[in-house]
């Protein structure tokens, strides 16, 4: 075999390892970006919502936004929407 087969050959390998590798990475950081994070709600801000919270039928992307755990009532949004809307 010639020297400059082999040395395509690992050129090929590597690209596609790089491939994989962003993939991977792209994977995990969309998985980590639309993960929920559910906050609990106090008291006064149960109070101040005009529309009963149990009526409300809000969506973040893929999850209901307004959700009833444990008992209590939380605020769930993506990870990505709490860091760019709070």
């Amino acid at each position: 075999m010639r020297a400059s087969a082999i040395c395509s050959t690992s050129r090929m390998t590597r690209g596609s390892n790089a491939a994989w590798i962003f993939l991977a990475g792209l994977i995990v950081a969309v998985t980590c970006a639309l993960r929920p994070v559910c906050v609990p709600l106090s008291p006064e801000a149960l109070a101040g919502f005009t529309t009963p919270i149990e009526t409300r039928t809000d969506h973040d992307f893929y999850l209901q936004v307004f959700q009833r755990i444990d008992g209590r009532w939380h605020q769930c949004k993506t990870w990505l929407s709490r860091q760019l809307f709070f």
